[in-house]
């Protein structure tokens, strides 16, 4: 068998990652004669181990949509004046003409690589994100002509995404939020679906999957890589580059600090961490839109939360594995992940985690036996009644800002659910700038900064003892167990054997499947008639600090 695993690029991020991973097992597994990776021509994410291991193809518009302007008022639907267009000139409007070119860059690339229908088997990442808005269409042609495909969904363009929706509502000239999910999510004999998660496969089978077309294909995970260091030989070497007291202790969030990740948050744990405990935050953001929101935080952090160090994976001088193995845990207050890599990889390097519990990844970790009861399901602020529903009515408007660059039909329908009677708010739900006005209350008010602590006991607590090396030891067993890259690889194997029409031939006699998993899971059947984009919302809550625009 051959496989074409396709990608809008592989620059360095999660689905490249992904990608790699499965290359790899791939490889191992013997089974396949030629690996192709197929992309819209960016490609400087991949490693040269993975280079060597595949012949690459570049075809060309299937890259990013492109946008050179936008018009904010679309509830009139004029869309004619909009100016979304793709690297060769054309208008995403002209969608017919583009999925056209695109089917004939397919076949005529795949043909001078002698790959044809027959043997050949389409992976593709990522197709319903709404990044080019094209593909979809291109998908359902090519089943209809024979290829076998498996559609991997990491991200959602309905998952508070809404440049990207307003995308594919305009190019497809939708009427409905339906005409969206039938063109989002193309359904044929021979197109399968692979998520990361379980709720996520209950929102695909609640918009038509068939299950034995659908298949629970989380993300291998392995320890990061680079020289090992005892925790006090990286320790010291952190303090000395962070120019931190000697006394220091070390805690670390190792991501990109773009704004669901939800800084804010992080300063608030740093606050209340013991006077001598830093939080570092890896990596600055690379976009404009992501850094003016990075940049504002690093200046309220001087003068509310002095011990959190931005930067703190910039320096040439210090590699990840040092960060992490100079921390005593790491720590996360992300409020929306497609697989949440960052809860399972420090367990393999003996380092707790201390995170904001995101039921939709959550669930599934602790299915497979992963301990995480040092996750937290929020933090709770009291206010008066006054003041809270002033916070309730700053979130729904942020939500509706959000949303409004969409015509009205096409927005959820599913309200954000306030109770009333609470005495308090989560502090996530909280606007940015209204978090900011807490952190600034906390510095002048101890008594009010008090009495938040007090409801965060158990975390506070957290934040400043030791992980029992039983739960270190057995986390780590469990997550090599469920996600090691043998397991996921062997599932990944299997699903392309079913989808070719072929016996697996690495059939573990006796164990329980990966993808079998998937049958466990009781979709609620209240969400059956609703669509993509109200599915969405319902499983996964809302939180300001992911649509913020500075």
């Amino acid at each position: 068998m051959i496989v074409v695993i396709l990608h809008s690029h592989y620059e360095r991020g999660g689905v490249t990652q992904v990608v790699e991973n499965h290359v790899r097992a791939l490889r191992d597994s013997g089974q396949f004669e030629r690996i192709v990776l197929a992309t819209g021509g960016r490609h400087s994410g991949l490693s040269t181990e993975t280079l060597q291991e595949v012949e690459l193809i570049n075809l060309d518009g299937f890259d990013y949509d492109t946008i050179s302007g936008v018009d904010h008022t679309l509830d009139g639907v004029n869309h004619k004046t909009e100016e979304w267009s793709v690297a060769d000139g054309l208008h995403v409007a002209d969608l017919a003409t583009r999925q056209q070119r695109m089917l004939l860059e397919f076949k005529r690339k795949l043909l001078d690589h002698g790959l044809g229908v027959d043997g050949t088997l389409l992976h593709w990442h990522n197709h319903s994100l709404g990044k080019n808005t094209a593909v979809p269409g291109v998908i359902q042609t090519l089943a209809s002509e024979g290829w076998r495909i498996l559609l991997q969904v990491h991200d959602f363009a309905e998952d508070y995404r809404p440049e990207n929706y307003r995308g594919l509502v305009f190019a497809t000239r939708a009427t409905s939020k339906q005409e969206v999910d039938q063109y989002l999510y193309p359904q044929h004999d021979r197109i399968h679906y692979a998520t990361l998660t379980r709720a996520d496969s209950c929102v695909l089978e609640h918009l038509g999957v068939h299950r034995d077309r659908l298949h629970y294909l989380p993300n291998s995970v392995t320890a990061p890589q680079g020289d090992s260091f005892s925790q006090e030989e990286a320790r010291t070497n952190v303090l000395n580059v962070m120019k931190l007291p000697c006394d220091a202790r070390w805690s670390l969030y190792p991501v990109r600090g773009i704004r669901r990740k939800n800084i804010g948050e992080l300063l608030l744990l740093a606050r209340w961490g013991d006077r001598n405990r830093y939080m570092g935050l890896t990596l600055k953001p690379s976009t404009a839109l992501e850094r003016r929101s990075y940049d504002r935080w690093k200046c309220v952090a001087a003068d509310v939360s002095n011990r959190t160090v931005f930067d703190a994976g910039e320096s040439p001088d210090l590699t990840l594995m040092q960060n992490i193995s100079a921390a005593d845990y790491v720590v996360s207050t992300s409020v929306a992940e497609g697989f949440g890599m960052a809860f399972l990889e420090p367990w393999l390097l003996g380092r707790g985690v201390i995170a904001r519990r995101l039921s939709t990844v959550a669930d599934d970790f602790e299915h497979s036996g992963v301990d995480l009861r040092s996750f937290y399901d929020s933090i709770p602020i009291p206010g008066n009644n006054s003041w809270l529903n002033e916070c309730r009515r700053e979130i729904r408007d942020s939500r509706m800002k959000a949303w409004s660059l969409l015509p009205e039909a096409f927005r959820p329908s599913i309200e954000l659910s306030d109770d009333e009677t609470e005495e308090t708010i989560d502090f996530a739900k909280l606007t940015p700038q209204r978090q900011v006005k807490v952190l600034r209350r906390m510095v002048a008010d101890q008594g009010f900064e008090n009495a938040a602590r007090e409801l965060s006991g158990t975390l506070i607590a957290s934040l400043n003892q030791e992980f029992a090396v039983s739960v270190l030891m057995s986390n780590a067993d469990a997550v090599i167990e469920k996600y090691g890259t043998a397991e996921i690889g062997e599932s990944l194997v299997r699903i392309y054997h079913q989808l070719s029409g072929v016996l697996s031939g690495c059939q573990k006699i006796g164990s329980r499947r990966i993808e079998d998993e998937l049958r466990d899971v009781a979709c609620d059947q209240n969400f059956e008639r609703q669509s993509g984009i109200d599915l969405i919302s319902a499983f996964r809550p809302y939180f300001p600090c992911r649509t913020e625009v500075l």
